[in-house]
């Protein structure tokens, strides 16, 4: 089971309470609704209203990124010649779908042109010489790569040789110099002025079709292309801000009004969507779009976006469903191979869980590194050996810790490698892992590793009970689509006392239950109250609305959920241990910050009390509930803390046994000063800190 600590998110513009009513007034938001816009940067009335409803209008100019005249030049040339133009795109759904935007825009103004997509599991990522080779026998005169390129310098240089123009569209990092292409057209380059980087390869593909338009003055209805854009941006996890927000909450709008584009309106029939969302396109959507490059097929991504036909539509988005059926059992059978060799080497007990498998599909040891992540909360690499005994690694890592600085640490044992602070691959021989799975933990060992297993989750502001409606519900929905970078609203509430709990589903693992008058769902929760409902609860949620027989109601879809550790014996005796054996300088670092500071604080009536009542029961015991039932002003928190400072001051003896617990008062040698009790000192100076 994962552990986790709850924080709130910060931001530099959250106490701006001007802004805030500004916000209530001028766009008739509710007060939390406005809250949480301000601490996303939107304080003022015109962003607020930019950020909820994005428009056409809000897009840059295309001409802004650069080299992007260079390009539309020389296509309008090759258009004007009758050259033979080959896109070059990438297997996975943002580059398909850029080569899908392409092809018909330039199929619709007049340049002749086909794509080339490389073979995921014969030739890997990017252009590549003998594809190349083949382009040019074909007669292409000018080569436009979509997703991929602006490392491709030895490759661009042949084309170069060759006597072939290229330009490259692209979203990645510049490493250094950018290919001598005659243009490069990314975002990210060091020169760039363009106010937005962070366009996916379809998105920068979108923004050529755009500045093409404009140049021929036709005026072409986008709809299409903004569609499929929307799916590119969301399945590639760009951050969901400025243009990606656009492109994605247009394109989504227009899937769920009328969708132009066939193929994808086959997509969501064959997925049986009855509304698109952010959600449901990377969980749902990308993956059937993924599957066909994930298996060497991308090709037919393509096809589905181009056709015209809704019969050869439905056939294609059916096959890629399949397929994606075909990858689902692939990963499902490796997972559990993975899972078991975790659990049967005790691999969860060491910092970095290594695992490797013969014969694992290649194509999916990303999503199972992923899931494995996602169970454990552990950096993971997960290594698929092929016949020649040459292992192929994902890796996926957790919040702080740099995955691919860990690699460079054992650089020696690959054949290659490359990522980033997430995420990374690697190319290993067979009779290396063992070597690498030692060293690889050395590091994370030296790095401080285990601190950084505890999984964090963040919540956007507290929330009340009485601060819940269906005018924040549905303010709260405009915040859509959710991503990197445009979270979906987490908020905390405390102190609550679940009524009418139950497990639901048919295999009974979801949870249900009431916050009268409001409903809670928890999917995957089912044994979280399997200890029953006594005492106190905090819970993670969001309000949404939830329509049933055409009826609306609010509920709260549940995030996480935690006993208050005060009202629960096991719970509070861990919390007061950790408070006991933490250096007081480490106390704000303990993640107790979602905690109630009311129900931490012990008084001197509260000391004076668990006193008397140790005076009274001493040796013959007393049940700590039952105590606690007793007395209001006590829970199980404070009594253990108390009878912890009474101990350090030396005026009592006392032990825990099966939640009894059993005192002997101590002979007093002049007055205790209570105060200075260490734990005393160290809850103190906790419930002081800010």
């Amino acid at each position: 089971m994962v552990n986790t600590i709850w924080k709130e998110r910060k931001s530099k513009t959250e106490a701006n309470i001007a802004a805030v009513e500004e916000l209530t007034e001028e766009c008739g938001l509710t007060p939390l609704s406005a809250r949480l816009l301000v601490k996303r940067g939107y304080d003022t009335a015109d962003k607020a209203m930019a950020y909820l409803e994005p428009d056409f209008s809000d897009f840059y100019d295309p001409f802004g990124l650069p080299d992007m005249q260079k390009a539309v030049d020389r296509l309008l040339k090759a258009r004007e010649q009758g050259e033979k133009v080959c896109i070059y795109g990438d297997y996975d759904a943002d580059g398909t779908t850029a080569v899908s935007i392409l092809m018909r825009y330039f199929k619709g103004i007049g340049i002749e042109a086909f794509y080339r997509i490389p073979n995921r599991l014969e030739e890997g990522y990017g252009m590549n010489i003998p594809a190349l080779e083949a382009v040019i026998k074909m007669g292409a005169t000018l080569i436009v790569s979509v997703d991929n390129g602006i490392a491709a310098h030895e490759q661009v240089d042949y084309c170069n040789e060759q006597g072939v123009d290229v330009i490259v569209t692209d979203h990645h990092e510049c490493q250094g110099e950018v290919p001598r292409a005659l243009a490069v057209v990314d975002a990210k380059r060091e020169d760039s002025d363009y106010p937005f980087s962070e366009l996916c390869g379809a998105g920068i593909a979108l923004k050529m079709v755009m500045a093409l338009d404009r140049v021929l003055e036709l005026d072409s209805d986008l709809q299409e292309y903004i569609e499929c854009a929307a799916i590119a941006t969301v399945a590639d996890i760009v951050p969901l801000k400025s243009e990606n927000r656009i492109i994605a909450s247009l394109g989504i709008d227009y899937l769920n009004t009328s969708p132009v584009n066939l193929g994808i309106r086959a997509l969501i029939e064959v997925s049986e969507l009855k509304r698109v969302n952010a959600g449901n396109i990377g969980f749902v959507i990308a993956p059937k779009i993924n599957a066909a490059g994930r298996l060497g097929e991308a090709g037919k991504v393509v096809e589905l976006y181009m056709t015209q036909d809704e019969a050869q539509a439905a056939e294609i988005a059916a096959y890629l469903s399949m397929e994606n059926r075909k990858r689902q059992d692939i990963e499902q059978e490796i997972l559990e191979l993975a899972k078991a060799q975790v659990e049967q080497q005790h691999l969860d007990e060491q910092g970095i869980m290594v695992v490797a498998g013969d014969g694992w599909h290649p194509g999916v040891i990303g999503i199972v590194a992923s899931k494995l992540q996602e169970t454990w909360y552990h950096p993971v690499v997960v290594i698929g050996i092929d016949e020649k005994g040459m292992g192929k690694g994902s890796c996926r890592s957790v919040e702080g810790f740099n995955i691919f600085e860990a690699l460079q640490s054992c650089s020696e044992l690959f054949t290659t490698f490359g990522g980033h602070e997430q995420a990374a691959g690697l190319s290993i021989s067979a009779e290396d892992i063992p070597q690498f799975a030692e060293k690889v933990n050395d590091y994370a060992s030296e790095k401080g590793i285990d601190r950084l297993l505890t999984k964090t989750m963040y919540y956007d502001s507290v929330m009340g009970i009485g601060d819940v409606s269906e005018a924040l519900a549905e303010e709260l929905d405009q915040f859509e689509p959710y991503g990197v970078g445009n979270p979906g609203p987490v908020f905390l509430m405390e102190g609550l006392k679940p009524q009418d709990a139950r497990k639901m589903g048919s295999d009974k693992t979801h949870l249900m239950f009431s916050l009268p008058p409001y409903r809670c769902v928890g999917f995957g929760m089912g044994a979280t109250l399997d200890d029953g409902t006594d005492g106190q609860f905090s819970i993670l949620c969001k309000p949404e609305i939830n329509c049933f027989r055409d009826k609306k109601s609010v509920q709260l879809l549940l995030k996480d959920i935690k006993r208050s550790p005060f009202y629960h014996n096991q719970s509070a005796y861990n919390l007061v241990e950790r408070i006991k054996n933490a250096p007081v300088a480490e106390l704000p670092e303990l993640g107790l910050t979602d905690l109630d500071r009311e129900a931490m604080n012990l008084t001197r009536e509260d000391l004076k009390l668990i006193y008397t009542l140790m005076r009274q029961v001493q040796l013959r015991g007393a049940a700590v509930d039952q105590i606690v039932r007793k007395f209001e002003t006590l829970n199980v928190f404070k009594l253990l803390v108390g009878l912890n400072i009474l101990q350090e001051s030396e005026l009592i003896r006392f032990r825990l046994k099966k939640g009894v617990v059993f005192c002997e008062i101590l002979a007093s040698n002049g007055k205790k000063d209570i105060q200075k009790a260490p734990l005393m000192v160290k809850l103190r100076t906790y419930l002081d800190y800010e």
